[in-house]
C-alpha cells in the first residue's frame, strides 16, 4: 500500500484551538504541497469563508536604492510555518501566527516554484538547477541534488511503506526541469532513484493518483504531451498529444485527469484509458491549474476569467470575468472559491453560482497561489510582499523581516 501525501491535521491539542476561527469550521489542516495535496485538486477542508481581514504582512529585507524582487511561488504551510522562496535567491520560513522571519536560507538562484514539507524537511527546486532539501525547523542545508537547468515547477511528495525491496519506510519526491527530465528522488537522503526524460522542458508540478494496482505520476510539459509514468520505476503508462504547452499543473479525482493548456482548452481524461471524457473550448491560455470539488472544476485563464465546469460532462457552469490575465490557481472551501489574479485582487466567489461575495485590494498583481490553514489565508505577490488574512476580526499586524 502507498500513501499519497494527505493534509490532515489532528484535531486535538493547539490544532483543535486553531480550528476554532469564525469562519466556523471544526478542521484545521496543513497546506505541505503547492495544490494542498498529492492529487492537485486545490480542495480546502477548512471552510474559510469572507469576509477576511488582513493580519499581517512580510517584507523581506532591501538595500538601499534595490526594488524589492517579485514573488511568483505559493507558499506551504506545516505546523503554523510557512515556507516559501524568492527571486532574491532566498528561501524563508515565516511564522503563520505572526508573519515574524525564523529563518532564511541563500540558494545559488531565484525559486518561483512551490516547496513540499516531507517530515522534518523542506525541499524546493531554484532556477540554478538545484533541488534542495533543508532542515524545516532551522533551515540548515541536508542535501542538495543538481539537474542541468533551471527548476521553476513545484515538488510532489509520496510516501511507500516496507516491501518491494524497501526495510523501512520510504518518501519519494518528484520534480521536472528546463533539462527535460522529470526526477524521482528520495526526499531524506536526496538521492537519484529514477529520470525520465521528454521532448522538452518541464515547468509544472507533477500530480499523483492511484490507477490500478500503482500510482501514477502525472505532468505536463514544453513537448504538448501530458506525461503518465509509473511512481515507482518511471515506467511510461501512457501519454496524450493536446496540442499545446501544459505549463500548469493536472488535477486527479476518482480516476479522472483535469487539465489546462496553452491552446485555449481544458480537457478531462481517463486516468487508466487515456480516453478523452469531454473537452471545454473557447478560454484563453491557461497557465493556471485546476482545483476541483465533488461537483466542479474551477480554473482561470488568461481570457481574464475564472470559470467553473460541470466536473462530469465540462459544461460551463459560471464564468466570473476580473480585469486582467489569471495565472494563479484557484483554491475551493466548502462555501467559497479563493483566486487573485493580475487586477490585484484577491477574491472569494460562491461556488455554485461565481457570484462575488468579496474582494481586496492587495495593491500588486499576483501569479501565485493562496494557501490556507490555520484559519489563515497566505498569499504572495509581485510587490514583493507577502500578505495573510483571516475571518478572526483582530487587528492586523506588519510584521518585521
Amino acid at each position: 500500500m502507498v500513501t499519497l501525501i494527505s493534509c490532515d491535521s489532528s484535531k486535538t491539542g493547539d490544532d483543535a484551538s486553531a480550528a476554532s476561527n469564525s469562519s466556523g469550521s471544526s478542521v484545521t489542516q496543513d497546506w505541505p504541497l503547492f495544490r494542498h495535496d498529492a492529487e492537485g485538486q486545490g480542495q480546502s477542508e477548512e471552510n474559510l469563508v469572507p469576509p477576511l481581514v488582513p493580519l499581517w504582512t512580510y517584507e523581506s529585507p532591501l538595500a538601499p536604492g534595490k526594488k524589492r524582487p517579485p514573488l511568483v511561488a505559493t507558499p506551504v504551510i506545516m505546523k503554523g510555518r510557512v515556507y516559501f522562496g524568492g527571486q532574491d535567491s532566498t528561501f524563508r520560513c515565516l511564522d503563520l501566527a505572526t508573519g515574524k522571519e525564523i529563518w532564511a536560507h541563500e540558494c545559488l538562484g531565484g525559486v518561483v516554484g512551490a516547496a513540499a514539507v516531507a517530515g522534518n524537511l523542506v525541499l524546493f527546486g531554484d532556477q540554478a538547477g538545484v533541488l534542495y532539501g533543508l532542515g524545516a525547523e532551522d533551515g540548515k542545508e541536508q542535501w542538495k541534488f543538481e539537474t542541468n537547468d533551471k527548476i521553476e515547477g513545484g515538488i510532489n511528495l509520496l510516501e511507500l511503506p516496507v516491501g518491494d525491496g524497501r526495510s523501512a519506510p520510504e518518501t519519494r519526491a518528484f520534480v521536472g526541469s528546463y533539462d527535460t527530465f522529470l526526477y524521482c528522488v528520495n526526499a531524506a537522503t536526496g538521492k537519484e532513484i529514477w529520470k525520465i526524460e521528454t521532448g522538452n522542458a518541464i515547468v509544472s508540478t507533477p500530480s499523483l493518483a492511484k490507477t490500478g494496482s500503482q500510482t501514477a505520476v502525472i505532468f505536463g510539459g514544453c513537448d504538448n504531451i501530458l506525461h503518465v509514468v509509473s511512481a515507482l520505476t518511471g515506467e511510461k503508462l501512457q501519454e496524450q498529444e493536446v496540442g499545446a504547452y501544459i505549463a500548469n499543473s493536472s488535477a486527479a479525482r476518482d480516476g479522472v485527469v483535469y487539465v489546462g493548456h496553452y491552446g485555449g482548452e481544458v480537457l478531462a481524461l481517463d486516468l487508466e484509458s487515456g480516453d478523452r471524457i469531454w473537452t471545454h473550448t473557447g478560454g484563453g491560455e491557461y497557465q493556471s491549474s485546476p482545483a476541483v470539488s465533488k461537483d466542479m472544476v474551477y480554473i482561470g485563464g488568461r481570457d481574464k476569467k475564472l470559470i467553473a465546469l460541470n466536473r462530469i460532462d465540462g459544461t460551463l457552469a459560471w464564468s466570473f470575468t476580473t480585469r486582467r490575465d489569471v495565472d494563479a490557481s484557484p483554491v475551493v472551501c466548502r462555501d467559497a472559491v479563493w483566486i487573485a489574479g493580475k487586477d490585484a485582487r484577491l477574491y472569494a466567489l460562491n461556488p455554485a453560482t461565481g457570484a462575488e461575495l468579496f474582494a481586496f485590494d492587495l495593491g500588486a498583481q499576483v501569479s501565485a497561489s493562496p494557501a490556507i490553514s490555520r484559519g489563515t489565508l497566505v498569499i504572495c505577490a509581485e510587490d514583493g510582499i507577502v500578505y495573510a488574512f483571516t475571518s478572526k476580526t483582530e487587528a492586523s499586524v506588519e510584521a518585521s523581516p
